[in-house]
């Protein structure tokens, strides 16, 4: 396994015999979960610990016909220590495996999905974990196996409906392992070929259901989204006791023009405003001091997060401009 900290720069091998590219990890425990077909029709899910290097195998599905498992279609509920993964069952049907990895006894559950044209594929699953959704791409086909069209859905954990988000009809193809999701702004993110064969990063809006698309560099995938700002506020998972999130107050909420911001911190602030796609809007050094304005009147109508960090602390929140 290979680990790079992108913080120092530090690199890290270990060996093992049980990783594969249907793996994710707990923000919240800091663990790693695979699955492994080792034996035909039966998913071996195993546990990897980051700090002591132990791989262990905790639990096995049994489902009789199956004889492989989906690549990049797997995804991790960190408030909840639930583990989805979306696979064929023997019927054959597309399905959404539970795994509560947290428990003292292995368990799971299983819903089938209820699609939406005569045959899908779907895969790049990810997980919302601010707004608890598992989103994914879905590649539909008519009766006669002809591709239809690809596009962004959202699956209902306990109905199994999957519900289409975003048709991506600008692009031909997608590289697999390529999605991630932006936790602080509720992004969903891969790489698509379009039309014109050009290959580009998508960044899907979650919350406006809407889509932009950029360069990205070639042969790339097994991308990640680094939510380490994310993780430090919700879960504290990183050790690093310097960098532990503080609260802060702002209103209105929404906002049209004038902001305001109360913080609890008595050295500098810097300020950043980040929009639902990832750009930086604002980005302001603040001396000492309780309270701050900012006048937001140019933003466009939109979700936004904004972000303070003070002395190596860091948090955010999100607001809405009408």
């Amino acid at each position: 396994l290979y680990a790079l900290n992108t913080i120092s720069n530090e690199e890290n091998l270990t060996g093992g015999s049980s990783y594969t590219n249907a793996s994710e990890f707990d923000m919240s425990t800091g663990k790693m979960y695979s699955l492994e077909m080792e034996i035909e029709e039966y998913i071996s899910i195993y546990e990897f610990d980051i700090n002591t290097h132990q791989n262990t195998l905790i639990g096995v599905i049994y489902e009789p016909g199956t004889n492989g498992i989906i690549a990049d279609a797997i995804s991790f509920d960190a408030n909840n220590g639930i583990l989805y993964y979306v696979g064929f069952n023997n019927d054959p049907a597309l399905c959404l495996y539970a795994i509560p990895v947290r428990d003292n006894e292995f368990s799971f559950t299983k819903t089938i999905l209820n699609t939406t044209a005569p045959y899908n594929n779907i895969t790049s699953v990810n997980y919302d974990n601010v707004n608890e959704i598992i989103y994914a791409l879905n590649a539909t086909y008519d009766s006669t196996y002809q591709y239809t069209g690809s596009s962004v859905v959202e699956i209902n954990k306990t109905t199994g409906e999957v519900i289409t988000r975003g048709e991506l009809a600008d692009f031909a193809y997608f590289v697999g392992g390529s999605s991630s999701f932006d936790q602080n702004t509720g992004v969903y993110l891969l790489v698509g070929i379009d039309t014109s064969n050009v290959l580009k990063m998508i960044a899907f809006n979650t919350y406006e259901h809407t889509y932009v698309s950029g360069f990205v560099p070639d042969n790339v995938s097994e991308i990640v989204c680094d939510n380490t700002v994310f993780a430090r506020n919700n879960y504290g998972t990183t050790g690093v006791a310097s960098a532990q999130a503080f609260d802060f107050e702002l209103y209105p909420n929404p906002v049209s023009e004038t902001l305001t911001i109360d913080y609890p911190s008595s050295g500098k602030v810097t300020v950043q405003i980040i929009t639902s796609c990832g750009k930086p809007v604002f980005v302001q050094d603040f001396a000492s001091g309780n309270k701050m304005e900012l006048n937001l009147a140019s933003l466009v109508p939109g979700f936004y997060v904004v972000n303070l960090t003070s002395e190596r602390k860091t948090s955010a929140k999100k607001i809405l401009v009408p």
